[in-house]
């Protein structure tokens, strides 16, 4: 894998940055997204980040986006990182559960919380300040944490309709892992882990029979050219990634003020990321009728499943946690994860969709109290 990487790199002509000393310029360095540029982590992450990184720093600090997997994947992104191949890159942690433990415990706790900004600046907070583990496995792999985002909710996404638990019965369904491959199977149906990238070749194939899935996939994937029905379950978020993850090695060669400029603009972009998600949703809804995509509501059978299965997955999320995950105590953990999202709820509920008010108040809770002159070092 590593000489595959390395020979990626090489065939695409691209040097190693080259260190910032003070405010010297430096090389190009690469991003890396295995998502599409329609995606809200791309689009509405990505793009801009770059955009104002470069602003705020007069050029000095430069990146080169590589989208939808024109440089790495989405399974092999966190060794292009470490090998250099890219400086930044976009990483799903449930792609890697036995390198991301605590961030797979997130992953595990994803019907907790709707509001997408209010997740990513619940789910940032409880990493960078709240968790030793979390950094702690960002440190061995060679890797640098910028913060997280969260998807909007989950809905599922159908070749056929699907209204109850008897028409899910027997049916493929791509999920994101954790939960929800649980979920799936006691209500009958079977799980399938296939990255974001793939679930638009595996719905066209008829590999899948549906997917989970924010509703604006529908727009961003192009998945309402062959899923015609959407069911309105909230299935929760997803939101274990880490959508501006540094390379040890490229973080080491910034200047302290340029960390600093990376920081600050991560706080902006999870929280830009998210509500792009949920601008997507919007867009996709308002646009489903060109696509003769039906919409429909679960039955009370379908909703009294997800409601029972959810009161009794809590013990299987600790019991995952300690058996797969090696957490010895896991339930302090998933308790302060859980009052951070009813913490960011609450103070993001009065400000609608206000970035700005969003990132002042991340930025003073959490990003402000990150010293680039340590963090990741």
């Amino acid at each position: 894998m590593k000489h595959r990487l390395l020979t990626l790199a090489a065939a695409a002509g691209l040097a190693v940055t080259a260190s910032f000393a003070g405010s010297a310029q430096a090389a190009e360095g690469r991003f890396a997204a295995f998502l599409p540029p329609a995606n809200p982590v791309v689009g509405q992450g990505a793009e801009p980040f770059i955009e104002r990184v470069a602003k705020d720093t007069n050029g000095e600090l430069t990146y080169k986006l590589f989208a939808g997997g024109a440089l790495l994947g989405g399974k092999n992104m966190v060794e292009g990182l470490q090998t250099g191949v890219a400086d930044i890159g976009q990483i799903v942690f449930g792609y890697f559960p036995a390198e991301f433990p605590y961030a797979t415990l997130i992953a595990d706790m994803a019907i907790y919380g709707s509001n997408a900004p209010a997740i990513a600046a619940a789910v940032s907070e409880f990493a960078l300040l709240n968790c030793e583990g979390c950094l702690a496995e960002f440190k061995k792999l060679g890797l640098v944490h910028m913060g997280g985002t969260s998807t909007s909710p989950y809905v599922l996404m159908s070749r056929d309709k699907i209204e109850t638990l008897d028409e899910l019965k027997g049916k493929k369904v791509r999920t994101p892992g954790a939960l929800w491959d649980r979920w799936v199977r006691a209500a009958g149906g079977t799980p399938v882990n296939i990255s974001a990238g793939e679930i638009y070749e595996a719905m066209s194939r008829g590999q899948v029979d549906a997917v989970l899935n924010a509703f604006g996939a529908m727009k961003s994937h192009s998945l309402w050219d062959a899923a015609k029905h959407v069911t309105n379950l909230q299935l929760g978020t997803y939101r274990s990634w880490g959508i501006f993850t540094v390379s040890a090695r490229h973080w080491e060669g910034l200047s302290p003020a340029h960390r600093r400029v990376l920081l600050d603009n991560a706080a902006r972009g999870i929280l830009q990321a998210a509500l792009g998600y949920i601008a997507t949703d919007d867009a996709a809804r308002a646009e489903i009728g060109q696509h003769n995509v039906s919409v429909h509501e679960p039955s009370d059978g379908m909703r009294q499943q997800l409601a029972e299965f959810l009161k009794t997955d809590r013990p299987n999320i600790i019991e995952n946690a300690k058996t797969k995950l090696n957490i010895a105590e896991p339930e302090p953990l998933m308790e302060k994860f859980v009052a951070l999202v009813e913490k960011w709820e609450a103070l993001y509920a009065p400000l609608g969709k206000d970035l700005d008010k969003m990132t002042e108040l991340l930025m003073q809770e959490v990003f402000s109290k990150i010293d680039e002159n340590t963090h990741g070092l």
